[in-house]
Formats: structure tokens, sequence, C-alpha cells
């Protein structure tokens, strides 16, 4: 990384990472999550390339298996932004939202929303992350609150999208002291 470069496929993240007009590096951080930078790689639940991106979630976003490293990250651009918006009047911190935008990608906004849902009945604000609703999102592996009448969406290991954002942040705070722009 001592080059400059945090991957070969620097030039399309730093393009495509204004669709949701994120830092680039952020995003860098997000795919090295997926996939380490390895547009071969396939999940055990399906995922592939470079963005992890679900099949049918690829499809509605115009790519596939055979889709460039380049298309593979507009796709996940494109989601962004799409989770971005979906949170904005609800979220409106944009610091708080990309962490939403971010936990959703990974479990997908159905649990996060009942996350949300949780955070609020349990007093808890449904507008911000830690200690809020990443705490609850966490708790969905347990019966007494993945079985809540207020969650819609059921169990989720819910452990993977907590650290999934942490270890995303953290990251990008390297890359950040490592890369200037």
């Amino acid at each position: 990384v001592n080059s400059g470069k945090l991957s070969v496929y620097d030039k399309y993240i730093k393009e495509y990472s204004k669709i949701p007009n994120w830092d680039w590096r952020l995003m860098a951080s997000l795919i090295y999550q997926e996939s380490k930078f390895d547009p071969s790689l396939e999940s055990w639940a399906g995922a592939f390339g470079l963005m992890q991106l679900m099949p049918e979630t690829a499809k509605n976003f115009g790519v596939s298996h055979n889709s460039s490293p380049a298309q593979q990250i507009r796709a996940g651009a494109q989601l962004l932004k799409y989770l971005d918006d979906y949170f904005r009047e609800s979220v409106p911190d944009s610091i708080e939202r990309i962490k939403f935008v971010l936990a959703s990608y990974n479990v997908g906004h159905g649990h996060l929303n009942d996350a949300r849902r949780l955070a609020e009945k349990y007093g808890k604000d449904p507008t911000r992350w830690e200690g809020q609703v990443d705490s609850f999102l966490f708790k969905k592996s347990i019966p007494a609150y993945y079985l809540d009448p207020v969650v819609r969406n059921g169990y989720c290991r819910g452990e993977e999208p907590f650290l999934y954002v942490r270890e995303i942040f953290d990251r990008y705070e390297h890359y950040k002291n490592l890369l200037c722009n």
C-alpha cells in the first residue's frame, strides 16, 4: 500500500464513489471488507465480486458474474446511493446515515429497521448508531428480541453487521492516515 494506492481499482473507486458522494477511501474500505479487492470471490450465500452483491440485487443494478470490476463497483455505488436515499429523511445526520447504510449493505434494511424499532421501543435513539441501534441489531440473534412484536424480519446474526460497520470505519481512518486524498 506504500505505493500511494489501496488497490488496482482505485481509479474506478474514485470515479464511482461520487455516486453516493462518499470519500473514495471509505468506499475502498467497504470493498476491502467485502472482497479484499478480489473480483472473483463468491460467498457461501451467493454474493459475488468486489462488492459482494447478491444475485438479485446485482441484477437490479445491471451486473452479473461476468461484469467487469468497474461495472461491479458502479453497481455497488448505486446500491449505496439507493440506501443513502432510503435513510435520508429518517436519519438526517450524514455520518450516522453512512453507518446505517453500511449495516444495511451487510444485512439488509429490513433487519436494520427492526433494530430501529427495538431501539425506539426501549427508549433509545433510532437515528443514532453507536450504543443505540447497533446494540439492538447485535441482539437480533436473541429470541427475546427477534421474536418481539415490533420485529418484522426475524432472526439475524446481529454481531456480523455490528462488527462490519466498526471494521470499515477503523480501516477508513487508517486509509485516511495512509493517503491524504
